[in-house]
């Protein structure tokens, strides 16, 4: 099956006009400036991401109802279940962990399984209640971490063999369908298909040029749905939402944000992360103890997880972000080459950004399940809210940057 008509797209990353038709089943139209994925031919998209959400969430609900994982510590057994851990960290006193829990783990992600359910169902929804449905979802993609809490709950482990033996239930199984039916769920399912259902995407005044960019051509992307705008619109009739022409303001705020996570990042490695009380005797491990440990104690690829996750991604992202913020600025003969590099840089930056989350998730897990109040318990420390907040800053620094102006000095060749 292809696609039989001329279909015009203004690529986000790059702003090139690329006109595309005939997509063969199984392939993809790609942007030829920067190699961004534009369109793809799925058939039965609507059919597909609705079972596979469908199935996701019943294992939502089997995965929350009961004990997924249990601990035997000297002869002490003591088990929790999913919404188990949040109630924990909330009793714990950090609330503040327990809800960034509930929302990216649980709430988010199943908002997101009931809006592809509800947009691929064939029930009677208005227009308008449609595009509010795909707003709710673009707004709640990029904050949905199940399969980093999975990762997580998966190197918990090494560290839980340490205190007493590890048992899964059924309901763990259960747990990581949810996960995989979500991940197939949100790869087969295009928003934009849902969105051309509304109206075209293209809304210019007068003809457009493929191969040029839609700033030579007075044209604008609106940041919601993707639609091409004349650059006087104030607002895109299709999604109703404000759009600019260049969000150059925008860049100001990642260069703050970035500073921002900088200056909290020292007391998310300074503070401990975890309390472990033995036999009434108290003690805090950093974020860095957590990887000597792991070392020490041969579990080397865990430790390299962690010491990833936690200490590289994080700087990495701050001096990615800032280099591309440096590129966009100040960098005035650019090339095509080193934009595309960037953009991989950006797309990299994207995409590991929240796996920072895993060692939270860790720490969320541990403190849950060793409770042995005669013996031994680990409770949460202060380190673990400076380090959640470095980890979302960073990422609502990567959200605001405009990629667009790594692009906007460089000419096209004919």
């Amino acid at each position: 099956m292809t696609i039989d008509h001329h279909h015009y797209v203004l690529c986000p990353h790059c702003d090139l006009v690329v006109e595309f038709a005939d997509i063969t089943l199984g392939h993809k139209a790609v942007c030829p400036r920067c190699h961004t994925t534009l369109a793809k031919n799925n058939t039965n998209m609507k059919h597909k991401s609705a079972i596979y959400a469908i199935c996701s969430l019943i294992m939502a609900v089997i995965a929350c109802g009961f004990i997924f994982i249990d601990i035997r510590i000297v002869g002490n057994f003591n088990g929790v279940s999913v919404l188990d851990i949040p109630r924990i960290l909330f009793f714990d006193r950090y609330s503040y962990i327990s809800a960034l829990f509930i929302l990216f783990v649980l709430l988010f992600p199943i908002f997101n399984l009931l809006i592809i359910t509800l947009l691929c169902s064939k029930l009677p929804l208005s227009k308008y209640r449609k595009r509010d449905l795909l707003i709710i979802y673009k707004q709640l993609q990029h904050w949905c971490m199940p399969e980093i809490f999975l990762t997580g709950v998966l190197v918990s482990f090494v560290k839980l063999m340490s205190y007493g033996n590890i048992g899964v239930t059924s309901t763990f199984w259960a747990f990581c369908l949810f996960v995989f039916f979500y991940i197939k769920a949100l790869v087969i399912f295009s928003p934009e298909a849902i969105w051309n259902e509304l109206h075209s995407n293209n809304f210019a005044l007068e003809p457009l040029k493929v191969g040029r960019t839609g700033i030579r051509q007075n044209l604008k992307l609106c940041g919601c749905c993707e639609a091409m705008l004349p650059v006087h619109y104030v607002k895109c009739p299709r999604c109703k939402q404000k759009s600019k022409l260049r969000n150059r303001d925008k860049i100001q705020w990642t260069i703050a944000l970035l500073v921002t996570s900088l200056i909290i990042y020292i007391p998310a490695n300074v503070f401990g992360i975890m309390i472990t009380v033995l036999f009434s005797s108290s003690s805090t491990s950093t974020i860095m103890d957590g990887v000597i440990y792991m070392w020490q104690s041969g579990d080397i690829p865990v430790a390299l997880v962690i010491f990833a996750a936690s200490v590289v991604i994080p700087i990495l992202k701050i001096i990615s972000l800032s280099w591309l913020c440096y590129f966009a600025l100040a960098v005035k003969r650019k090339r095509g080459h080193d934009c595309l590099k960037m953009k991989k840089l950006y797309s990299a930056v994207e995409f590991i950004g929240k796996w920072s989350m895993i060692d939270i998730f860790v720490v969320s897990v541990v403190c849950s399940l060793v409770r042995n109040q005669q013996m031994m318990s680990v409770y949460p420390d202060i380190g673990v809210a400076f380090f959640a907040t470095v980890v979302i800053v960073t990422m609502v620094a990567s959200q605001k940057f405009d990629s667009r102006l790594i692009w906007d000095q460089v000419k096209i060749r004919k």
